[in-house]
């Protein structure tokens, strides 16, 4: 058996970024990779924001982007990126995880679908 890099042809999922916009409570994107199935997506987000209050406060925005990263990593066990992009009164809050905070190129990508999605 030779010492050669293995490469996973098979099995593996398309995995392309998706990027979902939220208006309620406070306006959301979220931006995911992975195989998991996204049916249940708008569910996991909702849920995470029923169960919590959202306050005017800078850092209270900051620890509801990292929850919402942390709830979905929790949720979606074969994420390879994941980013949250949060809009409050003059701010934004960005939370990224994975591929979203290692690999520029997936970071570009989904900064450029959120302004993609703010001038349609």
């Amino acid at each position: 058996m030779k010492n050669e890099p293995f490469t996973k042809l098979v099995g593996k999922e398309f995995s392309p970024l998706i990027v979902r916009r939220y208006s309620q409570p406070i306006l959301t994107f979220v931006g995911i990779i992975t195989d998991d199935n996204l049916s249940g997506l708008d569910s996991v987000v909702n849920n995470f924001f029923s169960e919590k209050e959202v306050k005017n406060d800078i850092q209270e925005i900051r620890n509801l982007a990292g929850g919402l990263t942390e709830r979905l990593k929790e949720h979606y066990k074969k994420a390879e990126g994941i980013g949250v992009l949060i809009s409050f009164d003059k701010g934004f809050c960005s939370s990224l995880l994975g591929d979203m905070m290692c690999h520029q190129m997936c970071r570009d990508e989904f900064y450029y679908l959120v302004n993609i999605a703010t001038k349609v």
